[in-house]
């Protein structure tokens, strides 16, 4: 992570926070998200960035932005603010952007776990599973 836009997400929640207030200014933390691009902590007032995802000073931009109309729309609306419902939707218009619930951002998403072989204990068929059955346990069919 480029420390200069670390610098440029503490300036751009400074003047968010100058421009909406909250009433309290939000933790930022830099957290290793591999396919969430940001997150919003309402009760603990943190807004979480991908490391490897928010790259760049666009995508700071509208990632940081999404999550603070999360804290806004929580902050005036309560539990109704939740979500990205319109209280959320409201509050990015108010900040200029378009709400838009996910992002575009090329992404490398979980690699699948290697295959388990496994033999049914009544009828003897074979099949595979992505994860290992509990210890001391067997697998039987339900039929």
């Amino acid at each position: 992570m480029p420390v200069p836009l670390e610098q440029d997400a503490e300036r751009l929640l400074d003047t968010l926070c100058a421009e909406f207030p909250l009433g309290y200014r939000p933790d930022l933390k830099w957290k290793n998200l591999r396919v969430t691009a940001g997150f919003a902590y309402y009760r603990q007032g943190v807004i979480a960035l991908s490391v490897s995802l928010v790259t760049d000073r666009e995508r700071l931009e509208t990632t940081l932005k999404h999550e603070y109309a999360h804290l806004m729309a929580y902050r005036r609306h309560g539990r109704r603010g939740l979500g990205h419902g319109e209280p959320w939707k409201a509050a990015m218009r108010e900040m200029g952007l378009e709400p838009t619930v996910r992002h575009t951002y090329a992404v490398q998403r979980n690699t699948p776990r290697q295959a388990v072989g496994y033999k049914c204990v009544r009828c003897g068929a074979s099949f595979e599973r992505r994860r290992k059955l509990p210890a001391r346990r067997r697998y039987v069919h339900a039929a």
